[in-house]
């Protein structure tokens, strides 16, 4: 029987994001659509009223997935001081990816100087695939295999906005057509990075405490996606993503005396207010408590809990003594939560300098 994951030796060394060169406001994406919006009766405003986006960020169209985390991993390296030969494995987390093959991993592996023993690697799960990375990168720590991991997400929305928005212009479209590629107006771009190296090494970082992680594998039809477009029942998703959220929050509960209050700060992957909103609700974690970064940044996928992560240190929302929980809902339906506890010595973004 799987058991939720408690970690003894394993901690964030340092972070990094990498903000799309674009900006694109919700008004703008609104006017584009106002021809479909009349014929089926849609007011302006329909996208900020529902989901408190405002703008989001984007990357040029050709540029490919891997350039937000390979800015965002070059600037954590050139920070940190740690020789890129020093990095034993590298996960790739986007749902974009370059190429089918090879993996966009060896792409970034190249871009930032790995050495030939790093294994590198793509590894997906949706929106949760960041958390995944940083939970089986611990594993590997504490079991010795590694001394160093960098986990990576990037992602460029220009292209499935684009095609959607030629879809939605095109004849035929309904309401109900409309609001099932809706979740798709919500997407922005991004990178980031994550070093994760062992705690008993670098006492002042961040520390992995534990880890709870759910599925619900019946609803995988809810939202679906390719390059053309996202497809997504709203309301469906919505139920059964907070359901399942309450139901992980409950693992943690038993396994590891989480309450609503038992976080100073939470990071979760965020869809739009509603969503979020609902999650707050069901879980009783206060709304205050929660960092918000779909009004700016709308979302971004697997990038956005290690994006907001990083925002969060700016904003001094990160500090000694503090407890942290990165939590996330991923089409699958997947759910994950992993706590942090900053320890007394934390100093900020990178607590070591070239891996002593």
């Amino acid at each position: 029987m799987r058991r939720q994951a408690r970690f003894e030796n394993s901690a964030i060394l340092a972070w990094a994001r990498d903000e799309g060169p674009e900006s694109l406001s919700t008004g703008a994406l609104e006017s584009t659509l106002a021809p479909l919006y009349e014929r089926i009766r849609v007011p302006l405003g329909t996208i900020p009223r529902m989901t408190g986006i405002g703008s989001r960020d984007l990357y040029p169209g050709d540029s490919p997935p891997s350039r937000g985390a390979i800015l965002a991993a070059g600037r954590l390296m050139e920070g940190s001081g740690l020789s890129p030969l020093e990095i034993d494995l590298l996960y790739s987390t986007s749902v974009g990816r370059d190429f089918l093959e090879p993996s966009t991993a060896s792409v970034i592996q190249a871009a930032l100087g790995l050495g030939p023993r790093a294994q590198s690697l793509d590894l997906g799960s949706a929106c949760l695939g960041f958390l995944d990375g940083l939970a089986l990168s611990a594993l590997q720590l504490e079991n010795g295999i590694i001394d160093h991991a960098l986990v990576v997400a990037g992602e460029n929305a220009r292209r499935v906005l684009t095609s959607t928005v030629r879809a939605l212009l095109g004849p035929g479209v309904t309401l109900q057509g409309f609001f099932g590629h809706f979740a798709t107006l919500t997407l922005g771009s991004g990178g980031a990075a994550m070093l994760v190296g062992k705690a008993e090494r670098y006492p002042h970082s961040p520390r992995m405490v534990a880890m709870a992680s759910l599925t619900d594998p019946a609803s995988n039809d809810l939202c679906r996606g390719d390059e053309s477009g996202m497809w997504t029942d709203p309301a469906k998703l919505l139920e059964k993503g907070v359901a399942l959220a309450a139901r992980t929050f409950e693992e943690g509960r038993l396994d590891f005396g989480w309450e609503p209050k038992y976080f100073d700060l939470v990071i979760s992957h965020q869809v739009s207010e509603a969503n979020t909103r609902r999650f707050s609700e069901a879980l009783g974690i206060p709304w205050e408590r929660i960092l918000k970064t779909y009004p700016q940044y709308g979302n971004m996928g697997p990038v956005a809990i290690p994006f907001a992560f990083d925002l969060a240190f700016e904003q001094g929302l990160i500090r000694p003594g503090s407890r942290v929980a990165l939590m996330g809902i991923g089409s699958g339906l997947a759910c994950s939560m992993l706590e942090l506890w900053v320890p007394e010595g934390f100093k900020g973004r990178v607590s070591f300098q070239g891996g002593a």
